[in-house]
């Protein structure tokens, strides 16, 4: 799985599981169709619009929650943090092991 699948698995979950907080929502949809349109700038910034917004998570858990998956989608090996990395097989989540793309 590359890591542009990754992500979109890890939006997906973060719509299911926050969508209906609106500023949350609002900002990981916007995410996740700047991943799919391979808009590295723009989905780097919608990702920290919504860490920006975790605040309106009420749970601390889940807000806790949020806040690592975006942290991870947001590290320097994720497409947030590197627009070449959709083309890299590398685990996620977790902790990343540098790879170099072929």
């Amino acid at each position: 799985m590359t890591r542009q699948q990754q992500d979109l698995k890890c939006l997906d979950q973060l719509i299911a599981d926050f969508g209906g907080i609106a500023g949350v929502r609002e900002h990981v949809q916007a995410a996740r169709r700047y991943l799919l349109g391979s808009a590295a700038g723009e989905y780097a910034l919608s990702l920290e619009l919504a860490r920006e917004s975790a605040g309106s998570v009420s749970n601390k858990a889940k807000r806790t929650e949020f806040k690592e998956i975006l942290r991870e989608l947001i590290a320097p090996g994720g497409r947030g943090g590197e627009p070449n990395a959709a083309a890299t097989e590398i685990p996620h989540p977790g902790k990343v092991q540098p790879v170099m793309a072929h």
